[in-house]
């Protein structure tokens, strides 16, 4: 509870909370992450998801494959630092996870992950304005009457906030939360101006290894 004037308090509920943290070395892993990256996006054809514009979307049992534990070991870390801040038992278990080239021109259209507790990214390959991720207000009330607002709105009550893309960062945030990723306006030629990401779901699991 804040008091805001000397008649009035006020009290922020249901808030939603979005996780940052850098890996430790992002250079090296993002070196040996994209070749592989790569490789597949030649070997596999996209799936068809969210991603528009010419993007690839590749297969989702990355989780599964070895060649990527060093990039799960970080998000496993992350996880248990957010389940541990959000009250959970840190069990997470990482229900799939894939990889994301989008191309001069692609973008994710918004979304949210069914099925899943936790959903988020890390960042391989980031041009410049190849798009940042955008996050929306997820309650329907916003979207039913849109008020008039002064200017200078407070951070927390913005309607879309944009998190520009940064090569090395994972970023996390509940699934339900509505989301997706901009156009990458990307001027680079060849892979230069490819946009790389890794995105992924964890939900809890018990010591089976089964969901809750």
């Amino acid at each position: 509870m804040e008091q805001i004037s000397k008649i009035m308090n006020r009290e922020i509920l249901f808030p939603t909370p979005i996780y940052f943290k850098m890996v430790k070395d992002p250079q090296k892993l993002n070196k040996y992450l994209f070749p592989l990256i790569k490789a597949w996006s030649k070997k596999d054809k996209s799936l068809e998801k969210t991603n528009a514009g010419g993007g690839w979307h590749s297969p989702t049992d990355m989780n599964y494959k070895e060649e990527y534990k060093p990039l799960t070991d970080e998000l496993f870390n992350m996880q248990h630092e957010v389940f541990k801040d959000y009250g959970m038992e840190p069990k997470p278990g990482l229900g799939n996870m894939w990889a994301n080239i989008n191309y001069p021109g692609a973008y994710n259209k918004q979304h949210m992950h069914p099925n899943s507790q936790w959903s988020g990214v890390y960042y391989v390959k980031v041009p410049k304005k190849s798009g940042g991720l955008f996050i929306e207000d997820p309650r329907p009330g916003p979207n039913i009457i849109l008020p008039r607002r002064l200017e200078g709105l407070p951070r927390a009550l913005w309607r879309v906030v944009i998190y520009p893309a940064t090569e090395g960062q994972m970023i996390m945030f509940p699934a339900w939360v509505p989301h997706g990723v901009e156009i990458n306006e990307s001027k680079e030629k060849g892979e230069k101006g490819w946009r790389v990401s890794v995105s992924f779901n964890f939900i809890q699991v018990n010591e089976e290894g089964k969901v809750e």
